[in-house]
């Protein structure tokens, strides 16, 4: 039973818009398309930094260094799980391969700079998490410039 107030029922305000032709209305939806927004940067930054941090914890207090795999997994799914969260499109992800590269760069070349300041033992997991911050922050800055064909 509809109710008398219901604004449903009203005559339509006067610059309410006919709706556009199909061309039109897809192309607004395409805009509105919840896979073309950006990775969020703080969210990346906060959760790959955090979860490098937590691995560098746990290798600490581990009897035997863990292997690399390990030590990649952690912040790889989380940039994973904010990829699909998120939904970013698959044309935003090219920001990972140069968020790779200068992490990749900063751990090896910031490592051994590190080990001259700070010593080796402090060395290695600020470099790891610096690295993994890097490439956080990289990936979501590329991720609000979607690569096209």
């Amino acid at each position: 039973m509809p109710d008398e107030t219901d604004p449903r029922d009203g005559p339509a305000p006067r610059d309410a818009q006919p709706p556009a032709p199909g061309g039109a209305q897809e192309a607004v939806a395409a805009d509105d398309d919840p896979r073309n927004q950006p990775a969020p940067l703080g969210a990346v930054l906060l959760l790959t930094t955090a979860s490098a941090a937590v691995i560098m914890v746990l290798a600490a207090m581990a009897s035997h260094p863990p292997s690399l795999k390990y030590l990649l997994f952690g912040p790889i799914v989380l940039v994973v799980y904010e990829v699909v969260t998120e939904e970013v499109w698959w044309k935003r992800w090219w920001g990972a391969i140069p968020g790779a590269v200068v992490g990749l760069a900063m751990y090896v070349e910031g490592r051994t700079a590190l080990a001259d300041i700070i010593g080796d033992t402090w060395a290695y997991p600020v470099a790891y998490v610096t690295a993994w911050a890097l490439f956080a922050v990289i990936f979501a800055l590329c991720s609000r410039y979607p690569r096209s064909f």
